[in-house]
């Protein structure tokens, strides 16, 4: 049976939490930009080497076999359920279901934006508060790595912004902060794979240090109604 790992995309409006996943998944990038009304997910299976490293590049199962002849080591399957909501405060009532059961989660902000980066530790805040899961796992990713430019605070900096006053012991869940935080460009398949590659690392190692497997139980969301309702309240 192939283990399933729901994973949340958590961050502020516009940081291309969407581009991150549609890049992923369908190997699509695009410029134009569309706040996400209300939040959907998608399941992309993927195969992880045991003895791969975090950085090398990460294989997702559109056209593999398991009859791979290269393969001299056990590789995993790993379903991906790969949550999107949205970045926006009034959307809250919506949060704690799409938070509930998360095995992992991503925490993304712009490069660009500072802002962005201290609203990293609010939006752990709010996962650590609702998703009811004794361990989740953390990947930290600053997107727009190509805006050199206009870099607002280097990766060396990223983990003393993001720990230092913050009620929210962020370093006690980020595993390895060499290879958790993580910076890439949306425009790059590869950069992106990376990111899921040590999602799925650590979602089945958190599975395996437990000795369980994870059923989670998702809530049923009527996503068509939720965003109708939206829509309606929204300012």
């Amino acid at each position: 049976m192939v283990q399933t790992l729901k994973v949340v995309l958590l961050g502020d409006l516009g940081v291309g939490k969407t581009c991150l996943r549609s890049q992923f998944v369908h190997h699509i990038f695009t410029n134009a930009y569309k706040a996400t009304i209300g939040g959907d997910y998608l399941t992309t299976t993927v195969k992880i080497d045991d003895n791969q490293d975090p950085h090398q590049k990460y294989s997702a199962l559109d056209s593999e076999t398991d009859s791979d002849a290269g393969l001299h080591h056990r590789a995993n399957k790993v379903n991906l359920q790969i949550w999107d909501t949205a970045g926006q405060e009034r959307f809250n009532l919506i949060s704690k279901a799409f938070y509930r059961g998360a095995d992992v989660v991503v925490l993304v902000y712009d490069i660009t934006n500072y802002e962005s980066v201290l609203s990293v530790r609010d939006w752990f805040g709010k996962f650590l508060e609702h998703c009811h899961v004794e361990r989740p796992g953390v990947v930290i990713v600053g997107n727009k790595s190509d805006k050199v430019a206009d870099r607002c605070v280097d990766r060396d900096e990223i983990r003393d912004v993001l720990c230092r006053n913050g009620t929210i012991p962020l370093e006690k869940y980020v595993t390895d902060w060499d290879t958790d935080l993580i910076e890439v460009t949306c425009k790059l398949l590869a950069s992106v794979e990376v990111v899921f590659q040590r999602v799925a690392q650590i979602g089945t190692s958190l599975a395996s240090d437990n000795n369980v497997t994870r059923i989670v139980g998702f809530d049923s969301i009527d996503l068509d109604q939720l965003r109708t309702q939206l829509t309606r309240c929204a300012c």
